[in-house]
């Protein structure tokens, strides 16, 4: 009888044991695709900012009326934010940080510019080329990985993976210019 107890008992253990295995399986699962979707969500949000505020005509414009200093700056903040979100991804990702960083002090080198009656063609063209380029890499990022979050998770995490490769490499391209 006792062998019996026993044996039920062993068994009520291991089920117990692969229930909370599972669970915690579960868990991590959860826990990367939430994650990915933050990847994603960061990626998307870096397009749309880009391409619906980023023509810099419109800045250009907006600093000509009374308050657009108020507007670019609040502009360059959603920048300066979403770079601050790529320095806490991975290694090679966070790469763009920099290049993020680089176009929020174009626009402000062309409100200087713009304020102080100077030249401000060549900030233009730059922030241009840099919207062009910076465009182009989110749309190959986010195509890599698509609509699943888990791959955006195992894509951003990954210091060998094809997006941080791909981002590394235009990196490169980006500093010899």
């Amino acid at each position: 009888m006792k062998s019996r107890r026993v044996i039920y008992l062993n068994y009520a253990v291991i089920a117990l044991l692969l229930f909370i295995t599972i669970y915690q399986y579960n868990r991590i699962a959860d826990f990367k695709s939430q994650l990915g979707l933050e990847f994603q969500h960061t990626v998307r949000g870096s397009i749309f900012l880009l391409e619906n505020d980023g023509d810099p005509n419109i800045w250009i414009r907006h600093m000509k009326e009374k308050e657009g200093e108020f507007w670019l700056a609040a502009h360059i903040g959603e920048i300066t934010i979403l770079s601050r979100q790529y320095y806490m991804m991975n290694g090679k990702i966070s790469l763009i940080g920099d290049m993020l960083d680089s176009l929020a002090n174009q626009y402000r080198e062309l409100a200087m510019n713009l304020k102080n009656g100077r030249d401000y063609r060549q900030n233009e063209a730059q922030i241009n080329e840099d919207l062009e380029f910076l465009i182009s890499l989110f749309n190959e990022i986010d195509s890599i990985s698509g609509e699943n979050e888990r791959r955006y998770y195992k894509e951003f995490t990954n210091t060998e993976s094809n997006t941080s490769n791909l981002v590394w490499k235009e990196y490169k391209k980006y500093e010899k210019r």
